[in-house]
């Protein structure tokens, strides 16, 4: 059996799901089938780049361009020096030369714009004339593919195998696949395209493939996979919208919706979290066996007893929904009562620079700061908190970090991890959720409560209880019966 994840995008910042298939993969390192991670986004940046970072070996990597390009993943090895060669006989002139960039002028109005990764090795590279970009050549070992513009639109672009021969071409309108022209065949669309790569793959009857992103994926390669394969997916968000939904109309979240639609097709729909399953258990009306498996693990529990005091953590993408700039509001608002404390708060995202911009507004730096990408495992028993004012966790990795290292936890009172970790008065404090515009004066609140029913002491040994179902072997047992005994269970 192999167990195929599928998932469109990855990133510098990667989302909760590019970690929960992280740990997923790390689960399944002891366990006795192979596994892939497959990405179906097309990426201007080599995959290798981000993989890496999350720790995937390059052959568990299959990239759509790449599998039917017949090109492994691999490192980006390409350099300056091998690009220029090409220039040999011809006069180039360096018009600039940073860190991350080199121009070059060729002859008349032409030039080269190549990025660089590190060390002289070429991620990519403009080709402009006349002050129009052209096209854009990318790099791993050797030439991956070319995106061909006009006017400053992509309308194609054109993909090489290992020995430099072109594999196919894929024609765009508005960015969108329109066209594939691949192996003789013509592959109409995005769904063809995904269907065809699904094909390639040739997949056998006992593998699983675990759908992570399915909208704008599984109805194309739904009616190819069902009764082929053993399929499953999961939820990795708050699965409806509750105030919209009215008896047994439920508005379903649009990312789930067809699976919801097709649950029968599916072998299990894996939740979180128990109370996601006995809520979307009762308002399925297609039955499939759900099954509660938390998307992280922990490896052990912290014994370090030494924090800071008054010194809170935050960790998430610096993205709008996690409402970062509410809770800098609430910390700035919360000092006047709790002078020593502070807020860290970890992560990248595309709200970095609106942070930092507000951090200044309130003068704040000395006590709120922007700490980045970091390795958190050491990190977290710092703290005497962690504190999130996001308000919608389908699970909350980070929070299930912070509880291993045994940190009392600061949460909006919401579905469904902050739920499921945090005990009000017990290892934190669960505060309602109100409108956004009274979500600082709640959360800071929250904070002063927290201190002052000394929680950041009290909290640390109930949240280590609690982090113990989360253990590796505990988290790897429930995917193992999943997987090597999911007929058996599904008979049960």
């Amino acid at each position: 059996m192999n167990v195929y994840s599928i998932n469109k995008g990855i990133g510098y910042a990667s989302s909760g799901v590019e970690y929960a298939q992280k740990y997923r993969k790390e689960l399944f390192e002891n366990l006795e089938f192979d596994d892939y991670y497959v990405f179906l986004n097309y990426l201007s940046k080599n995959i290798a780049v981000y993989t890496d970072l999350l720790g995937y070996r390059h052959n568990q990597v299959l990239w759509i361009y790449n599998v039917l390009s017949h090109r492994p993943t691999q490192a980006t090895t390409f350099t300056v020096d091998l690009f220029l060669e090409k220039f040999a006989r011809e006069t180039y002139e360096i018009l600039n030369q940073t860190s991350t960039s080199l121009e070059i002028k060729v002859t008349g109005t032409q030039r080269y714009k190549i990025w660089l990764l590190k060390d002289d090795l070429i991620d990519r590279v403009d080709y402009i004339v006349n002050g129009h970009l052209v096209n854009v050549s990318h790099y791993d070992r050797s030439l991956n593919n070319i995106e061909h513009f006009s006017d400053g639109q992509l309308v194609r672009r054109t993909f090489y195998n290992l020995q430099g021969e072109k594999s196919f071409e894929q024609f765009y309108t508005d960015r969108a696949i329109t066209v594939t022209f691949i192996d003789n065949q013509i592959l109409y669309g995005k769904m063809a395209f995904y269907q065809y790569f699904f094909k390639v793959l040739q997949l056998e009857k006992e593998d699983a493939v675990i759908i992570d992103r399915p909208l704008d994926v599984i109805e194309g390669i739904l009616p190819q996979l069902a009764d082929q394969v053993r399929l499953f997916s999961v939820v990795h968000a708050e699965h409806y919208n509750e105030s919209l939904s009215k008896g047994s109309h439920i508005l379903w979240n649009n990312n789930y919706e067809y699976i919801f639609e097709n649950a029968e097709s599916f072998e299990a729909i894996i939740v979180a979290t128990d109370r996601q399953n006995q809520i979307l258990s009762s308002q399925l009306r297609k039955k499939t066996m759900i099954k509660t498996i938390p998307v992280g693990y922990i490896n052990e529990i912290s014994r370090k007893r030494s924090y800071h005091p008054y010194r809170l953590i935050t960790a998430s993408r610096l993205a709008t929904e996690k409402h970062l700039d509410l809770l800098i509001k609430a910390v700035v608002d919360a000092k006047e009562s709790v002078p020593d404390l502070t807020l860290d708060i970890y992560g990248e995202g595309g709200e970095r620079s609106k942070l930092e911009a507000l951090i200044q507004k309130y003068d704040a730096s000395h006590f709120i700061k922007l700490c980045g990408h970091q390795d958190l495992s050491q990190v977290y028993p710092d703290y005497s908190g962690y504190i999130s004012a996001s308000t919608s966790e389908g699970f909350g990795l980070s929070l299930l970090e912070a509880l291993g290292a045994g940190l009392p936890l600061i949460g909006v009172d919401v579905e469904y991890g902050n739920r499921e970790f945090i005990e009000t008065g017990e290892n934190g404090i669960r505060f309602e959720r109100t409108p956004l515009r009274d979500m600082p004066e709640q959360l800071a609140k929250a904070i002063i409560s927290f201190y002052e029913q000394q929680l950041d002491k009290k909290g640390r040994v109930v949240s280590k209880q609690k982090a113990k179902a989360y253990l590796k072997a505990n988290v790897a047992k429930r995917w193992q019966d999943l997987l090597e005994k999911g007929n058996e269970l599904n008979e049960n």
